[in-house]
């Protein structure tokens, strides 16, 4: 029986070389996978949406699925919510051919909830707004200054926060790698749970300063509840820093 193949949601401001050394180790298991590109990671002008970037997403899944692929997806961070829209209609049941999601320290929404909504309507402290200069127009760029009542409309993350358990030197070079997030995508709405369809799990990383603890551990009992939700002992971003100890993680979660 051939493996499924495993597509990783990105989360904001990432590009998918995140992925490359997780991706690798899981290739010597037998896994294929793909890692599309954001839509709303580093576009000019920056006024993709989050129904943008599902729909990016959905086109893979879509493309796997008629292929005759099982599928695997792996959501990170603002990933989760894209994940879970884009597998609507996707389960084995309804046609298609997702059979598992696993969210690894991502937003995992109710249906009609969107990132925003979640943290109260303000962008978390470690989230930096910067304004493009990049707009076509000077009409549209009013407009669009006006419409984001001139708080900046793109989303940039912080070294200390992503990537602190990652050495120094390490730090700066996924810091310049990283693109900055169209500010729109935060407002989206998530149009689907997948858990009441999909088998899912959650991954917990236990010294994330992004997502803290207590509000992963709510989403995980959402999601799957304690025999579905598994623990890591990294931060936000352990493809990055304990990328084979993930890889073996996933393919354990997969096997199970």
């Amino acid at each position: 029986m051939s493996q499924p193949t495993i597509v990783f949601s990105l989360g904001a401001w990432s590009t998918p070389a995140v992925f490359d050394a997780v991706r690798s180790r899981l290739n010597t298991f037998g896994f294929d996978s793909e890692c599309p590109a954001r839509p709303s990671v580093d576009g000019e002008p920056p006024l993709k949406t989050f129904e943008d970037d599902v729909a990016s997403l959905r086109n893979v899944l879509t493309r796997l699925s008629e292929e005759g692929n099982d599928i695997v997806v792996v959501a990170h961070s603002y990933g989760g919510m894209v994940a879970s829209s884009a597998v609507e209609g996707l389960a084995k049941e309804f046609g298609g051919r997702v059979i598992k999601v696993i969210y690894l320290a991502a937003f995992a929404l109710d249906k009609g909830q969107s990132l925003l909504g979640l943290l109260g309507g303000n962008l978390l402290p470690w989230m930096k707004l910067e304004v493009s200069q990049s707009l076509p127009t000077p009409c549209l760029r009013l407009w669009y200054i006006y419409a984001v009542m001139s708080q900046g409309d793109y989303v940039h993350t912080d070294n200390s926060t992503i990537w602190h358990d990652l050495s120094p030197a390490e730090q700066e070079l996924w810091a310049a790698r990283a693109r900055g997030t169209s500010r729109l995508v935060f407002s989206g709405e998530n149009t689907y749970e997948p858990w009441r369809d999909i088998s899912c799990a959650y991954i917990i990383c236990e010294e994330d300063l992004a997502l803290l603890l207590p509000l992963q551990e709510m989403l995980a009992e959402k999601v799957g509840g304690p025999e579905r939700t598994f623990r890591l002992p990294g931060g936000h971003s352990p493809f990055l820093s304990i990328p084979d100890r993930m890889a073996d993680l996933l393919v354990d979660i997969i096997k199970a």
